[in-house]
């Protein structure tokens, strides 16, 4: 189960993992993940903001939800495996 969660989860276990790296998994890495992840969906509401199709926006908020739960996987499974 784990292997086929990480093949979904790559994009968020890749930037995990490039937080890990450099910060570490404690706190301030918990912090950095949230803040990258309220950037990234900051930066994409305001790109579609004037974009009155509905596939685009449904597009987009599927791709938030997907880096909001594989946040949570590296959080609460990635991270407590590797330490």
């Amino acid at each position: 189960m784990n292997r086929e969660l990480e093949s979904i989860f790559f994009l968020p276990i890749w930037i995990g993992t490039w937080i890990e790296e450099r910060i570490g998994q404690g706190v301030k890495g918990v912090i950095s993940y949230v803040v990258i992840y309220f950037i990234v969906t900051s930066f994409l509401s305001i790109i579609t903001n004037g974009i009155e199709v509905w596939f685009i926006n449904q597009m987009f908020s599927f791709f938030n939800t997907y880096l909001l739960l594989g946040m949570l996987y590296v959080f609460f499974n990635y991270w407590k495996r590797s330490e």
